[in-house]
């Protein structure tokens, strides 16, 4: 999707600002990539720590994909609103709501409009998701315990959305909730691990297990929309998948 990060104002013209501030995020962590990517570097240095979660967060929200996603909230937030009782004209005849046990007025004055939002409308909303949340989802990620497993050799894979949630115990289950594993590849030698076990040693570098290989990558595969991207041989990668995969489907 083009100007995903610069939607149209309502003058017609487009909003660089956001592409002005990734540009500055990528060019920060692009002093350090290479170490990120290649050696050990110390985790526990807040500039790069910091560097390193927003860049993850950024990267979550980087995809047609989520974009799509926030359409469709606005679209249930709309059918779930119509059901309800309305005035003449179709606005809601709702004063206001209770929420966990506080009420909460409501202004329906710009209801028509939200309620017809366009393409440009949601591209707009979508940017000031970004800049509200991603900070927001940083600091969750520096809440986290992180690490970074590596091998000697070309070993993982990354894909168009490599940041990855899994949860040993639950089906549904987000950023914030305890116990979610998050992964993201720094390069075919590293990937990062952010986790909740704070009684482990945090900020480590772990080798590899060579029986673990398929299994990191099946969990970045599971992730992806569209493609997945590797410099090994892809029936390999594959195999190794599917190993997992089929293992999964049997248990």
């Amino acid at each position: 999707m083009r100007y995903l990060y610069s939607p149209k104002q309502s003058n017609g013209e487009r909003s660089w600002e956001l592409e002005d501030r990734l540009g500055d995020v990528e060019a920060l962590l692009g002093q350090v990539w290479p170490a990120l990517a290649n050696d050990f570097v110390d985790l526990s240095e807040q500039p790069i720590r910091k560097g390193l979660a927003l860049f993850v967060a950024l990267m979550h929200f980087h995809h047609p994909d989520v974009r799509s996603e926030v359409q469709g909230i606005h679209q249930h937030l709309v059918e779930f609103h119509i059901s309800g009782p309305l005035l003449p004209d179709g606005t809601q005849n709702i004063e206001s709501v209770e929420v966990n046990g506080k009420i909460h007025a409501m202004d329906t004055s710009d209801w028509q409009a939200y309620k017809n939002w366009r393409d440009d409308d949601h591209d707009r909303f979508f940017v000031d998701l970004i800049g509200s949340e991603a900070g927001r989802l940083a600091k969750l990620l520096l809440s986290k315990r992180w690490s970074v497993v590596f091998n000697e050799c070309d070993t993982f894979v990354t894909t168009d959305k490599p940041v990855v949630l899994n949860h040993p115990t639950r089906k549904k289950f987000g950023f914030g909730t305890a116990g979610t594993i998050i992964t993201f590849p720094l390069s075919p030698t590293r990937l990062l691990v952010l986790d909740d076990l704070h009684y482990e040693p945090q900020n480590q570098h772990y080798p590899l297990k060579d029986s673990n290989a398929g299994a990191f990558n099946y969990s970045v595969w599971c992730g992806a929309s569209r493609f997945f991207i590797t410099g090994r041989s892809v029936e390999d990668v594959l195999s190794e998948i599917c190993t997992i995969a089929d293992g999964e489907t049997e248990t």
